[in-house]
């Protein structure tokens, strides 16, 4: 077993959530530390297991910046708890909850409390939380402004739990949880065949039916989603984990819309009406009308249409004016007088120091207290006895000038409880976070939670935040027979639907550009490790100097290379370091990398998990890779080898697991114009140069098109500008030739004009007619090919007019799909 080493020498001021007073192990923590003694490998090979999973599934870092450092790790041991005293907490939770949700009612209601001076204005009116455009004056009354709601615990010396700090306006973490505790299963299955630990999935689906069951009442099937402030957020992966686990779109401000008194989701086939709103966005930013005027996050009109009762959020707008530290100390009265029971779940003790009593006694003992802001958006503590003299001579001048601004209390240590530090078991502090949620007409707490370390000089640190060391809560049954099961599901009469036009404009944007950009990624991967095998052969004869003109030329046009190094010869040192250069940021391939990931990120909610895992730690690792490849052509060769595969990872897995819906259409058809342009500008750009060039033309088309093998299999390596051209064109067997993408673009216009409704004309026939043409030219006498010039002027005259109508093709599914802009139209013409 690991050693135990200081487990039983804790500080005598902290209460050991491990060793009783008599210095044995409590029991309802025996269990886990057996499991522990008894594997076979010990636990740190667990331990890479489950961060190796959690990291995968993006929990501990943003996909978005894979430079980063994670926001958090995973401790593997869980904080265990006792049936009896879960059984206590529980209790104070749900009436704590209740306090909170009548407080709020009050507030942006009657006011009755403020009325009868059972709580300070200053702590409602001043308050940041508070908006008071969705005070009720008239109009509809949220159904329950406290839906949802997460509170963090500590227990202190006398063993006794206390409130250290109440989130209600976005409570974050149950997501983490429930991902923690997935990862925690796999890793440790041991422990959950031997200990009888409560599930968490009962309250999930508990969980979904309540938040319906909030929705407006003459709503037969309502519909629901969670409301993300989008992929930057720094808890994103918990929205799109909340989507999934409930079962409901993800959507942004920008995919809804507020009209006619009723909140619709903008999608391909018109607006689809949402009824409740799981919140993850501030309150200020959901309605620039009436809130924050600069939010470009929310929905204009959102505020005016909870009015009308067609849409219910949870949490209702605003609840975040129940956070504050300085509502602490009034709420045994108000317990009292709402719920007319005393408190039952004590808060820490505070001192709001807006009163002058509590104002002289905190100046009085300032060099012993821990003083924090409390309504404005700084929350961070200022430990008093750590300033200089000068800072705090400022701080109390400041306490003196605005003192309901600030509350103060005295420092603590919370309980010790034993972590995994990389060799074996330690005591660390612990805070435990746990949350509760709406359950008809009371609430329901979830048998389970976060448990941190706490980071910094004290627990107050960072409240907002899940950062630091975090790790799973295990509640315990009184035995296995107590293990809550899932509870059978009542299902509703829905009608079959295999359409797909429910997507989302934005999320159809990003699957577009994102299939765009991975096809770009492999066509640039493609066009340098072509150029980049050239120069590693050493001695450059004729022929691989004539093939590396027409690179470099490309390679200049697709910006992957600076002209001036392009454009020179290519054994000189000049082109040599542009080629070295290629893997730095400012060069395009860094630049396709960053838009796929950013996508990516975007619309991980419709993604596979093995989906997730390529477009988030694979991608950092080929990045990564790529970037230390600099200046070294081996490496480099490598790391272009290695993008080409995993575009080939990524595509397949599209392939393989997306439904054929108008997801991957989006996906795919910007795969296929990004290819059917690169086939135009990219293999047959060295076709329009002089005839002395084709030879090194042919070989590149095939190469660039990946169509060699089929080439030499059919005609046995005898190059000829006919049956090149006809393979990379006109063939609409070979998935790399022009043929098979403007075919496929046709079946996906196709498609999405059933589904949708709106169609987008396909590209005429007459293209295809020229270019049948043209390689009919190629394949006539060669003195008229080669020497006469028609042949080579109807390949640059079809090429360019395929390019354009291809762009105007993108820019007229962007106004179809994703815009909804009409065609523009010269003014005093009418419409086709």
């Amino acid at each position: 077993m690991e050693s135990l080493r200081g487990l039983l020498s804790s500080p005598a001021s902290a209460y050991d959530e491990l060793v009783t007073g008599q210095k044995s192990i409590r029991y309802h923590w025996q269990g886990i530390l057996s499991v522990i003694r008894a594997l076979p490998g010990g636990l740190g090979e667990r331990v890479e297991s489950a961060r190796r999973q959690l990291e995968e599934s993006g929990a501990t870092v943003n996909l978005l910046d894979d430079r980063a450092a994670p926001r958090w790790t995973f401790d593997p041991l869980p904080f265990v708890v006792a049936p009896d005293e879960w059984a206590a907490l529980e209790t104070g939770l749900i009436q704590r909850a209740r306090l909170l949700d009548a407080i709020l009612a009050d507030v942006y209601g009657p006011q009755t409390l403020l009325k009868e001076r059972l709580l300070p204005p200053m702590l409602v009116h001043a308050n940041r939380h508070f908006h008071r455009p969705c005070q009720v004056t008239d109009g509809a009354v949220p159904t329950r402004h406290l839906a949802h709601y997460a509170v963090d615990l500590v227990r202190l010396g006398d063993g006794r739990w206390h409130v250290l700090a109440d989130h209600t306006e976005v409570p974050a973490g149950i997501g983490y949880a429930l991902e923690m505790r997935r990862v925690l299963a796999r890793s440790l299955p041991e422990a959950f065949r031997s200990i009888p630990v409560r599930h968490l999935r009962p309250f999930v689906d508990r969980w979904h039916d309540s938040l319906l069951a909030l929705a407006p009442a003459d709503v037969a099937h309502p519909n629901m989603a969670v409301l993300t402030p989008g992929s930057l957020s720094a808890t994103y992966f918990e929205h799109v984990y909340l989507a999934r686990a409930l079962g409901v779109p993800l959507v942004e401000g920008g995919d809804l819309v507020a009209r006619d008194g009723q909140v619709s989701l903008k999608t391909l086939a018109g607006l689809r009406p949402v009824h409740m709103l799981l919140r993850r966005l501030d309150s200020a930013f959901v309605d620039p009308l009436e809130l924050r005027a600069d939010s470009a996050l929310g929905v204009t009109g959102l505020v005016e249409t909870t009015r009308s009762g067609r849409i219910e959020l949870a949490n209702a707008l605003g609840s975040g004016v129940v956070e504050t530290p300085a509502l602490m100390p009034f709420l045994e009265r108000l317990c009292e007088r709402l719920l007319d029971q005393p408190l039952g779940l004590p808060s820490l003790d505070v001192w709001w120091l807006g009163e002058p009593s509590a104002a002289a006694f905190v100046m009085a003992n300032l060099d012993a207290m821990i003083v924090r802001p409390c309504l404005g958006n700084d929350r961070e503590p200022i430990v008093v006895g750590m300033l200089e003299p000068a800072e705090r001579k400022a701080l109390e001048e400041r306490l003196r000038a605005q003192p309901g601004q600030f509350v103060a209390q005295h420092p603590f240590t919370p309980s010790l409880s034993p972590k995994w530090d990389g060799k074996g078991l330690a005591p660390a502090t612990v805070v435990m976070r746990v949350f509760v949620s709406a359950d008809g007409d009371g609430y329901r707490v979830l048998p389970g939670g976060l448990a941190r370390e706490p980071m910094g000089d004290t627990a107050l640190r960072s409240l907002s935040r899940l950062n630091g060391s975090l790790k799973d809560v295990w509640v315990l049954a009184e035995d296995a027979a107590d293990v809550e099961l899932p509870a059978t599901r009542r299902f509703h009469q829905l009608a079959v639907e295999r359409g797909g036009a429910d997507l989302q404009s934005r999320v159809a944007d990003n699957l577009f550009w994102l299939g765009r950009y991975i096809e770009r990624l492999d066509n640039d991967s493609r066009l340098l490790r072509t150029t980049a095998n050239r120069v590693a052969q050493g001695a450059m004869g004729p022929r691989d100097s004539i093939e590396l003109r027409l690179l470099g030329r490309m390679l200049s046009e697709a910006n992957l290379m600076e002209s001036a190094s392009a454009l020179a010869a290519p054994e000189s040192a000049a082109f040599q370091q542009g080629l070295d250069a290629i893997a730095s940021d400012e060069r395009g391939l860094a630049t396709v990398l960053d838009a796929i990931q950013r996508l990516a990120g975007t619309l991980r909610d419709r993604f596979s998990a093995d989906m997730t895992i390529a477009a988030g730690p694979l991608m950092a690792e080929v990045r990564q890779r790529l970037m230390s490849a600099r200046g070294n052509l081996d490496p480099l060769l490598a790391a272009l080898d290695e993008i080409v595969r995993f575009v080939a990872t990524l595509s397949g897995l599209a392939q393989e697991n997306m439904t054929r819906g108008t997801g991957w259409r989006f996906l795919d058809l910007g795969r296929r114009l990004e290819r059917a342009q690169f086939i135009l500008t990219g293999a047959l750009n060295p076709f329009t140069q002089s005839p002395i060039d084709w030879d090194a033309a042919m070989r590149l088309a095939l190469e660039l098109c990946d169509s060699t093998i089929t080439y030499r299999t059919r005609y046995l390596g005898q190059l000829q500008p006919a049956p090149v051209l006809d393979l990379v064109i006109l063939d609409d067997s070979n998935p790399r030739a022009l043929a098979f993408q403007l075919r496929t673009i046709g079946v996906h216009l196709d498609y999405l004009a059933h589904a949708s409704g709106v169609q987008v004309p396909a590209l005429p026939d007459s293209l295809d007619k020229d270019l049948a043409a043209v390689v009919r030219q190629f394949g006539g006498d060669e003195q008229a090919w080669r020497h006469e010039g028609l042949a080579l002027a109807m390949l640059r005259d079809v090429a360019a007019d395929a390019d354009e109508r291809l762009e105007a093709l993108s820019e007229a599914i962007t106004r179809a799909y994703f815009s909804h802009v009409p065609a523009s139209q010269a003014v005093g013409t009418s419409g086709g």
